[in-house]
């Protein structure tokens, strides 16, 4: 460890070049990198830094691999590598690769100290710090990208009521002004544009620019979803502030920024419970747009966000997610609605309606009308996250003899043997759904021999090895 150490915590070779020919020197010498800077010129020993960048790498590789083990390094590279690269603003790849090292290190000093320990504690209040100051707007949108996913990767690793109130409300500062930085590199790009004549493409540096303030803008989303997570409603007073931004983005021209808007909504609904219904102005509208937009990946958000407001809003929201029963089915009937840039959204809106008919259907009129409708919009074979929801609750109906299953016990049980041939779920989940199916042949007279002869072979062998005894 002491060479690596020594490389890793190796300090910049730089040199503030006065005159024209101490730069001719220079550019002719291999290793160096001239940088001008308020009229001067500096000259930056790139061999250094690349040995660096590497050291720090490897030290990712050790602190993953071998974990608790690790420990007896931790506080020294932390202090003297890890947290200072953070602000090494020479050399961007050594940036990256110390904030890749945070999280993990930050694991391997729990692994051994434990969660709740003194020791972790500490470090986690040094560290904390260090990374919140580093969150602030920069040049180097990239790099910006990958500070707020050490945070949220950080957060994570230290988990449950991590942070104080002075912490989520330094953290929304610094969110405040890479949002406002954003909006102007979006306003200028839309200036730009205007400029151009028609037909004319955007230039490879506008993409290129275009995708890395996209994906900052999901590395954003990760942070504020893993701080929901951890924190649950006493995120909300620092997060409020963010509102007008908010406001502002979800009635974009731009998918992306609805898309993020909609998507800590949905943070908002899951991990605040019934005290999300305070930002219901906020909230509502935007559901119901999302749920109609054009973008498939904006249906998906709203669809999943109505679900939620079900499942975890309480009785505040049985109105409302009663009134978006119509729009849920609409998703399912889009034209391609089982295609591949539409299917997620159709699959999550059918479990919405579930979540909202098993968790929340007090304003909900005709409810078995609802349900026998409801069985149209199986199966869910692709999203593993949306199946478990739509099936645990089809085999409540089952368990139930609910009319309408009886009545379409055929494709309900097809719409299980796909989602069983999908893997969409599984383990006790699958098990559970498959002992409810046995139910329904026996007390619906499924034939499952006349059913195997309409199907592929593959679900034809998921059909024999759950239902078929050899």
């Amino acid at each position: 460890m002491p060479p690596l150490m020594e490389l890793a915590s190796a300090k910049a070779d730089i040199q503030l070049l006065d005159d024209e020919e101490q730069i001719a020197n220079f550019e002719q010498e291999e290793g160096w990198e001239l940088v001008p800077l308020k009229g001067k010129v500096i000259g930056i020993k790139t061999s250094i830094l690349e040995d660096k960048h590497m050291a720090t790498e490897l030290i990712v590789v050790y602190a993953q691999q071998l974990a608790a083990a690790f420990e007896p390094y931790v506080l020294e590279i932390m202090q003297n590598v890890s947290l200072p690269g953070l602000a090494f603003f020479f050399h961007d790849p050594v940036r990256v690769a110390s904030a890749k090292s945070v999280p993990m290190l930050l694991n391997s000093y729990m692994k051994a100290h434990g969660e709740r320990s003194p020791q972790l504690a500490k470090l986690w209040e040094l560290t904390l710090e260090k990374i919140l100051e580093v969150l602030t707007p920069e040049i180097s949108i990239d790099t910006l990208a990958e500070m707020y996913q050490c945070f949220y990767e950080s957060v994570e690793v230290i988990g449950k009521d991590s942070l104080t109130p002075m912490h989520m409300q330094n953290f929304i500062e610094a969110a405040k002004g890479t949002l406002l930085e954003y909006q102007q590199r979006v306003e200028k790009r839309l200036e730009e544009q205007q400029e151009t004549e028609d037909g004319e493409e955007e230039s490879e540096d506008t993409l290129f620019a275009i995708e890395d303030d996209q994906t900052l803008l999901s590395d954003m989303n990760k942070a504020f979803h893993t701080i929901f997570k951890n924190q649950g409603s006493s995120f909300l007073p620092a997060w409020s502030r963010l509102l007008p931004f908010y406001t502002t983005f979800i009635t974009n021209a731009d998918s992306t920024q609805r898309q993020w808007a909609l998507c800590i909504m949905d943070d908002v609904l899951e991990f605040c419970g019934d005290q999300s219904w305070t930002y219901q102005d906020h909230i509502r509208q935007p559901l119901i747009d999302g749920m109609r937009d054009e973008v498939p990946a904006n249906r998906q958000a709203a669809c999943y966000g109505v679900g939620i407001a079900a499942q975890k809003g309480g009785q505040a929201w049985s109105s409302f997610v009663a009134e978006c029963l119509p729009a849920l089915f609409q998703v399912c009937q889009v034209p391609n609605a089982r295609e591949d840039d539409h299917v997620f959204a159709t699959e999550n809106a059918c479990a919405s309606i579930s979540k909202i008919l098993q968790s929340n259907a007090a304003k909900v009129p005709n409810v078995q009308d609802v349900v026998a409708h409801w069985l149209h919009t199986l199966p869910v074979v692709n999203d593993e996250e949306a199946a478990p929801y739509a099936y645990m609750f089809l085999a409540g109906l089952i368990d139930q003899s609910n009319p309408a299953v009886l009545a379409d016990a055929d494709k309900v049980f097809v719409a299980i043997a796909l989602a069983l041939e999908a893997e969409t779920i599984q383990g006790q989940t699958a098990a559970r759904v498959a002992a409810s199916a046995k139910i329904l042949i026996r007390t619906a007279n499924v034939d499952i021999r006349r059913i195997l002869a309409t199907l592929s072979p593959e679900t034809q062998q998921t059909i024999k090895a759950y239902f078929i005894e050899s």
